[in-house]
């Protein structure tokens, strides 16, 4: 199936099927909430934010069981009850999965930041890059000091060397994070679907997505315009009405109901289509 299929058929799906939208709205706002909160208390408690979050990660796949089930014509059973908390009625079977996926995106995240300072250290004079170190330490504080280095043109020399390796570190994530994000897209699909899980559910995601990445990336893009005008009829409701946490939860609902619903039920028609090419 090419994007305009996919997304014909998932438009389809979602036709007067207003209990499987309330659901996506539901995780969406309630996973809002969560976030807002936890950052809020994660000011006044370190790492609560963070902790929040850890434990939260299996929550949204309440849209994966439902997406499944609306493609597979079970649309009818989707309540929130059921589907909606999904995440937190079965959190033992999913945490470790998603835990694992996202650490692992953690760790190769780090090992780029790794790579880019060796870089940094081997490219740029030590007495620079040490020099830097200072400047950030003391700027804003010590003005004649800070004077000193912006005056020497080894340490701009080393600034500029290392504003050059920060955007290139900047493109680099991003095409992992992209990539990855691409390569491991249908291990909670694969989760759901055949219950299996860890490593092996993110494997078989990695097999299932080979010659198809490329049209995961276009559907996803397709709905880039939907997400630009939900930040814009959100930046205008914000003028009127400057309350963080009610805009939060309307710009939650709202993206739902402009694109998401269909995006994620979009991804699950992809999956199945993939699934079943897989096992003919």
């Amino acid at each position: 199936m090419n994007i305009r299929d996919i997304k014909t058929k998932a438009k389809s799906i979602l036709i007067n099927r207003n209990n499987i939208i309330f659901v996506f709205i539901f995780i969406s706002v309630t996973t809002t909430i969560v976030n807002y909160i936890s950052q809020t208390l994660g000011v006044m408690i370190p790492f609560l934010s963070l902790l929040i979050s850890i434990i939260m990660l299996p929550f949204s796949h309440g849209n994966i069981v439902t997406a499944l089930k609306a493609v597979n014509e079970q649309g009818d059973e989707i309540t929130v009850e059921h589907e909606g908390l999904a995440g937190l009625k079965r959190f033992r079977e999913l945490f470790f999965t998603y835990f694992l996926q996202t650490a692992f995106l953690m760790v190769l995240m780090l090992l780029v930041c790794l790579v880019l300072f060796f870089i940094a250290r081997l490219t740029i004079d030590e007495s620079a890059f040490n020099n830097l170190g200072l400047l950030f330490s003391q700027a804003g504080v010590y003005t004649s000091d800070v004077t000193a280095y912006l005056e020497d043109p080894a340490f701009m020399q080393a600034a500029t060397s290392l504003g050059g390796i920060v955007i290139l570190g900047i493109i680099v994530m991003a095409v992992v994070a992209v990539m990855y994000s691409l390569i491991f897209a249908l291990t909670p699909y694969v989760l759901e679907k055949n219950r299996i899980y860890g490593v092996k559910a993110m494997s078989q995601s990695a097999r299932l997505m080979k010659g198809h990445k490329g049209t995961l990336f276009v559907l996803y893009l397709s709905y880039l315009g939907w997400y630009i005008l939900s930040i814009v009829i959100t930046s205008v409701v914000q003028a009127f009405l400057p309350i963080p946490l009610i805009i939060d939860v309307l710009m939650a609902a709202l993206i739902v109901y402009l694109f998401s619903a269909e995006m994620q039920t979009s991804v699950a028609v992809l999956f199945e289509e993939i699934n079943l090419e897989n096992n003919v």
